[in-house]
């Protein structure tokens, strides 16, 4: 399969009735949205001090740049349960929005960012101090905890969100047991927020073996192992996971792998902002840049394009290799010259190693479902066999 790239006045052309189209149904999907599932905040507050524990409700503003403190105090080691709900609108006139699962941070101090893949979560303290939240759109979160904004001025890109991200936050007393003390008040609770993280402490969530939620992205409880592969549901979601992958990117080095995709989560072509909504496998390479393959619902195969999003514009690309509904459902077999479709699609100085493969899932641009499994996922160089999932 030959990679191109599209002359510009006509990719421009296309893209104009793609958005076109997109507006529409965006319009039609905004008006249908129910709203959300109301909190009494005060009430929940109560709940959980009656158990004796030091609580606050913060309100976490999302059109500014982050932190927010709360006034509780802790000191590392001491056990934080976060109550959250709320959303976050991306591009409100389209109905594009995102809850506390993808929309919200927490810390103590300047430790580490924390999210979770629920509207809940539970956790130790990594060091001293005042526990923060803020929203995690339009930002990104970084390996060393930073959160980056790809414009400039850096309070740009907050401005134009919308929406409102609430939370109860919760500092235990040493020896209590946060998810005994949440199950022995989760029937005065109307929300049922505290029975939901006590069921995620009793169940805690772990993505399929040998994967890893991406460090930029949210922790999104979209994958799960599936047979001798990973399966994919992500239903108005989105999420990143990451193997390890090492192999020197040689001119015979090749992917393999096997997916088998029941559903595509957009009916446009994938390469606007307001319709990126796909599924994928990808490489990334020492120099940090990424090369995906997928399959599109549209776009001819061997089309190659940088990602529309802010902040992976600067780290990612995109390579149809299959498109439209043939096959949906089957399992099909796929090989790329890892070396030639980079130097096809990217360019420029070639990397020398891959570091990491990927697989990527993201719906909720226009609120659709993806649904697909992955399986037999192999860099093949000559006699070496690499096997990653």
């Amino acid at each position: 399969m030959q990679v191109f790239r599209e002359a510009k006045l006509r990719r421009a052309r296309r893209q104009l009735a793609t958005v076109t189209r997109a507006v529409g149904a965006g319009r039609s999907r905004a008006k249908s949205q129910q709203a959300g599932t109301r909190v009494d905040g005060e009430s929940l507050l109560e709940v959980v001090r009656a158990v004796g524990a030091d609580a606050e409700l913060i309100r976490v503003p999302v059109n500014r740049p982050p932190w927010t403190p709360t006034r509780i105090r802790v000191d590392v080691g001491d056990q934080i349960t976060w109550l959250a709900w709320g959303h976050v609108d991306l591009i409100k006139p389209l109905g594009t929005s995102v809850g506390p699962s993808l929309g919200l941070l927490c810390r103590v101090g300047n430790g580490k960012p924390v999210d979770s893949g629920r509207s809940t979560r539970t956790f130790a303290a990594d060091c001293d101090g005042l526990v923060q939240f803020a929203g995690r759109s339009p930002g990104w979160v970084q390996e060393d905890g930073s959160i980056a904004v790809d414009r400039v001025p850096h309070r740009l890109p907050y401005r134009a969100l919308t929406g409102a991200l609430t939370a109860i936050v919760v500092r235990w007393p040493p020896e209590t047991d946060p998810r005994a003390a949440l199950a022995s008040v989760a029937s005065s609770d109307q929300s049922g927020l505290c029975a939901a993280e006590a069921a995620r402490l009793a169940n805690r969530p772990q993505p399929p073996p040998g994967w890893h939620p991406h460090p930029a992205t949210g922790k999104e409880e979209i994958w799960a192992p599936a047979g001798h592969g990973v399966s994919l549901d992500c239903n108005n979601s989105a999420g990143i996971l990451r193997h390890p992958a090492d192999a020197a990117l040689t001119p015979t080095l090749r992917l393999r792998w096997s997916w088998r995709i029941d559903e595509l989560p957009s009916q446009l072509p994938e390469d606007t902002k307001i319709t990126h909504d796909y599924l994928s496998i990808a490489l990334e390479f020492d120099d940090g840049q990424d090369l995906t393959w997928y399959w599109s619902t549209a776009l001819p195969e061997g089309f190659a394009y940088r990602c529309p999003f802010d902040y992976w514009r600067k780290l990612e690309t995109h390579i149809v290799v299959r498109t439209g509904p043939t096959d949906l459902g089957s399992w099909v077999d796929e090989e790329r010259g890892v070396l030639a479709d980079h130097q096809a699609a990217i360019g420029g100085p070639a990397p020398t190693r891959v570091v990491n493969a990927w697989l990527i899932g993201v719906s909720f641009v226009q609120g659709g479902r993806a649904r697909a499994e992955f399986r037999n996922i192999e860099l093949v160089d000559g006699d070496t066999v690499l096997r990653i999932g």
